[in-house]
């Protein structure tokens, strides 16, 4: 933040001179100066649409770094987005550093990371992504190059300078979005769920730049937003949102300390995890010519002659068979399972899904039978309502589904069909689009799933529900593929973990094994 030296003309009234000096000394020390301020402040998508937030008041000082935390829909994203001026309040007032926000001319810099790193990138080149904000403040180009390679360096990218933006994998993207908004040395920095997408060692670095930027600048404030409770526990300060208002406020310790309070705001599962009902249409799907297992045989891969992705590789995966598949960033994990579903075509070998009793079934066979839950779930996403997102895979499979099947799937995601059905899927949280993004792929009644990064942004009710999922799935003998980075999920569904390593042949292994290893802890982080 700038240094403002303010001065009182000679011969002012004393009185007037002491509050000035006042103001400043507030200003400089944080004791009560606001840098960020919202007074009661209500948001609504649509003018006769319900209040996402209600009526929230919050003040943060400068240099204070705070946690915002709630379930899925609870108005976190909204928080962000009216502080980075992205949204303009329905109700209230929102001021950064003093100033409103309803002058773009006059507003201080304020970065946002969004949980999805797509929204916002810009260039087609990582270093011009980079170069955007300072090109636009005509930083010269001696000096833009300095910082462009110093800040590719510290979030440990350089590697990634040359490469297109479209061919990074969820975690690069998210590496590099960070040193976008850093690279502008911002005075309130908002991440949400910034580390979705991250491996464990990516997670690390963000953490690490994180204690730095706060070490360099004193007055920044930081609002981490996140669903995991151990990330919390590292901020003094936890606001918790429910239902659009603040529903809790205080020392992160206590609040995430008190069991009931958390489970009442979904923000823990509750000791005995649900029960997952599969919707008739698992056991009423024709058997014949099903898909019983997918083999993907020699595969190699490549999105750039000179940097292989993946080399003879080779995977099966059968009915109720539950195959994680870990990795580094960058290792291939999304690539593999977009290849397993014949989005994507190898430049070698090839993937053959095979029947009840061994026979090679052709790909028109195999419609619908073999499908990918994409990392960025809103990607998979272009149709007007929630519904109609859930039917539109069996319509094109020939089945057409009842409403009281359209309802299934709703419930089995926890999604209520009353509310949501009509719904724009691009309106919906986070964690409420990953939940449709289930019953949109499931409602196809799949015999293998290819699930990207499937808990990410679900808050602890949603995690605790695709737990259930799987093991339904598993249940009705269908095959899946679980592309994370949480050891939790790994550790409770696999039953085997193959280890991608960046142009490496894989290695595959019992999930006893793997987690008695040394390097499961270099691939998976806690949450």
């Amino acid at each position: 933040m700038r240094r403002v030296r303010w001065m009182s003309p000679r011969g002012s009234d004393p009185v007037e001179r002491l509050k000035t000096y006042r103001c400043v000394a507030t200003w400089r020390t944080g004791f009560s100066f606001p840098m960020v301020r919202l007074e009661h402040v209500t948001y609504r998508y649509r003018p006769d649409g319900p209040a996402v937030l209600n009526d929230i008041s919050l003040s943060l000082k400068p240099g204070q770094s705070v946690c915002l935390m709630g379930r899925n829909g609870s108005g976190k994203s909204t928080v962000a987005r009216v502080i980075a001026g992205l949204l303009q309040p329905t109700q209230g007032t929102v001021t950064i550093a003093g100033r409103s926000l309803d002058d773009p001319d006059n507003r201080p810099p304020v970065g946002i990371l969004f949980q999805n790193p797509d929204n916002q990138m810009v260039a087609t080149l990582v270093e011009k992504e980079i170069a955007f904000a300072l090109e636009n403040r005509a930083v010269p180009q001696d000096a833009m190059e300095t910082a462009i390679s110093r800040v590719c360096e510290r979030f440990e990218i350089s590697h990634l300078r040359r490469r297109l933006t479209s061919e990074l994998s969820g975690g690069e993207k998210q590496r590099v979005a960070l040193a976008s908004v850093m690279i502008q040395r911002p005075n309130v920095l908002v991440l949400d769920e910034a580390d979705a997408f991250l491996d464990a060692a990516g997670r690390k670095v963000l953490q690490s730049e994180l204690n730095a930027i706060r070490g360099r600048d004193l007055d920044l404030v930081e609002i981490r937003i996140t669903q995991q409770a151990q990330v919390g526990r590292n901020y003094a300060r936890l606001i918790v949102l429910d239902q659009g208002t603040v529903a809790a406020d205080g020392p992160s310790a206590d609040i995430l300390n008190d069991d009931k309070l958390m489970t009442s705001l979904g923000l823990k599962s509750a000791e005995v995890l649900p029960v997952a009902v599969l919707p008739d249409v698992f056991s009423a799907r024709h058997v014949d010519h099903r898909v019983a297992r997918v083999e993907a045989d020699e595969l190699d891969f490549e999105y750039a002659a000179d940097s292989p992705v993946l080399k003879e590789t080779s995977l099966q995966v059968g009915g109720g068979d539950t195959v994680a598949v870990v990795g580094a960033t960058g290792a291939g994990k999304s690539s593999l399972g977009l290849l397993l579903c014949g989005i994507l075509k190898a430049a070698g070998g090839r993937v053959v899904c095979r029947d009840g009793t061994g026979a090679e079934l052709s790909p028109r066979a195999c419609r619908g039978q073999v499908v990918n839950l994409l990392q960025q779930s809103e990607r998979q996403f272009f149709l007007a309502t929630c519904a109609e997102e859930v039917t539109f895979g069996p319509e094109n499979l020939g089945r057409m589904l009842t409403t009281g099947e359209i309802a299934d799937f709703f419930a089995l995601v926890g999604l209520a069909p009353d509310l949501f059905s009509d719904r724009d899927p691009f309106s919906l949280s986070g964690g409420e689009k990953r939940r449709l993004a289930f019953a949109s792929v499931l409602s196809m009644a799949p015999r293998v799933v290819v699930f990207d990064e499937p808990t990410a942004g679900l808050d602890a009710e949603g995690i605790g529900r695709f737990l259930a999922i799987s093991r339904a799935l598993k249940q009705a003998d269908v095959g899946q593929v679980l592309i994370s980075h949480s050891e939790d999920v790994v550790r409770e569904l696999a039953d085997r973990v193959v280890v991608l390593r960046r142009g490496e042949r894989l290695r595959t292994m019992p999930a006893d094994e793997f987690f008695a290893s040394q390097q499961f802890g270099e691939l998976l982080a806690h949450g």
